[in-house]
């Protein structure tokens, strides 16, 4: 499948304006892409992984004389050109989700760790990627979080945020694609942590999400790679 740039502009709207996909409370998960930390603080990175392997597909090949958040990107479009947000569309996965997958993905290819951000405010998921990780480039907007710089990555379109002219309305509010960001967020360094934060904070209500990869998961993203 082949997108365009102006599909993708509608799809990273619908996303925004139709919040996070209901739980099915009765589906077993799977504990792919989760591990233990400290949580709901700024802590040393996590350097290993015992979690099992997520499925992906086919790696474009990264080009040396290019940033590795420029590799990373071209890496996102690939996924998004390809049809990816349909899954979102189609309800088979949310933006936790999607958000704990790339968070493996971005680890194992690109060995560096990414944070997992949650907003309650959004009722949105996302990641972050430090800035001095993956090389400074001015092709993407940066966030500061305790002095130290990010890119956001969206999981759901999937690509890494841009500060683009764009206006969308959300509860009769214009955000930019930008500005939708620019919310009260907590980051956590592994899926496990954002899913016991969430777990703690459920009396927020509003939007349900988990940070988990199920079979039912896996099985979908199978299909789409095989597509």
């Amino acid at each position: 499948m082949t997108g365009n740039k102006s599909v993708s502009v509608l799809v990273f709207l619908f996303i925004l304006l139709s919040g996070c996909i209901d739980i099915d409370q009765d589906d077993s998960p799977d504990n792919s892409g989760m591990l233990s930390d400290n949580y709901a603080k700024e802590t040393p990175d996590v350097k290993t992984s015992s979690a099992t392997p997520v499925t992906t597909k086919t790696p474009v090949k990264q080009d040396v004389k290019l940033l590795l958040i420029d590799n990373i990107s071209l890496d996102l479009n690939s996924y998004n050109e390809e049809g990816w947000s349909n899954l979102y569309q189609l309800d088979e996965l949310d933006c936790s989700r999607m958000s704990t997958y790339f968070w493996k993905y971005v680890r194992d290819k690109y060995h560096v760790a990414p944070k997992i951000i949650v907003s309650y405010e959004r009722q949105h998921a996302w990641l972050a990627l430090k800035v001095s990780d993956v090389g400074n480039s001015s092709e993407f907007k940066q966030w500061t979080y305790k002095n130290v710089d990010y890119y956001y990555l969206e999981a759901t379109v999937p690509k890494i945020v841009t500060d683009d002219s764009g206006v969308f309305v959300i509860n009769d509010v214009k955000y930019t694609s930008a500005e939708f960001y620019n919310a009260t967020i907590y980051y956590f360094d592994s899926p496990q942590e954002a899913n016991d934060f969430h777990a703690d904070n459920t009396y927020w209500g509003g939007w349900n999400q988990e940070f988990r990869m199920r079979k039912d998961d896996l099985y979908n993203i199978a299909g789409f790679i095989g597509s």
